[in-house]
């Protein structure tokens, strides 16, 4: 059976993904998964990567956060997805977490084989930890070297300054400049 979280995830994969980002796991709450479409408040990754990806269009999460639905949709369309590492919510230390996103590394190697990104970004220090090294062995194409804090308590602005930072983001930033 297919959970809520795949089911509204499935709406926004794109046919084609340069661009894949892991983050760790959705939320405990679950009025603030980033792919659901009427999230009021917290929705700190969804803000943070739409802030920094179409920095062109992109104004207030207030006044955008009534259009999350066209908003995911030119994710999408843009050759972006994102996954979670673990499919339900975890809790617990780092430690803990980190056990668990690295006991799911398999299926989750086998899951991002199928989905064949040209680039993939970790999100979250928990997440790089988990996986990177493994990711690395199985050839997969890891853009961050270092941590990517996750875009709350405080570390939105490192958050930013690191993302601008990947080539990747650097190459789709750059051609989108250009259309303009």
């Amino acid at each position: 059976m297919v959970d809520r979280y795949t089911k509204q995830a499935r709406k926004y994969k794109p046919d084609k993904t340069p661009i894949l980002f892991i983050a760790e796991a959705p939320p405990n709450s679950i009025d603030r998964y980033f792919y659901f479409e009427d999230v009021r408040t917290r929705d700190w990754l969804w803000i943070a990567l739409m802030r920094a990806l179409f920095p062109f269009e992109w104004t207030q999460p207030k006044e955008q956060r009534g259009r999350k639905r066209s908003w995911l949709e030119k994710f999408r369309d843009s050759g972006f997805y994102l996954i979670d590492a673990v499919k339900s919510p975890i809790t617990g230390t780092r430690r803990q977490r980190v056990t668990k996103i690295r006991e799911n590394a398999d299926t989750l190697i086998a899951e991002i084989r199928t989905i064949d990104p040209e680039c993939i970004i970790l999100i979250k220090a928990t997440v790089h930890e988990a996986i990177c090294e493994k990711f690395k062995v199985a050839g997969l194409p890891i853009a961050n070297k270092a941590p990517l804090q996750f875009p709350s308590s405080g570390q939105q602005g490192k958050f930013h300054e690191r993302f601008l930072q990947l080539d990747c983001v650097k190459k789709f930033i750059a051609e989108s400049k250009r259309r303009k």
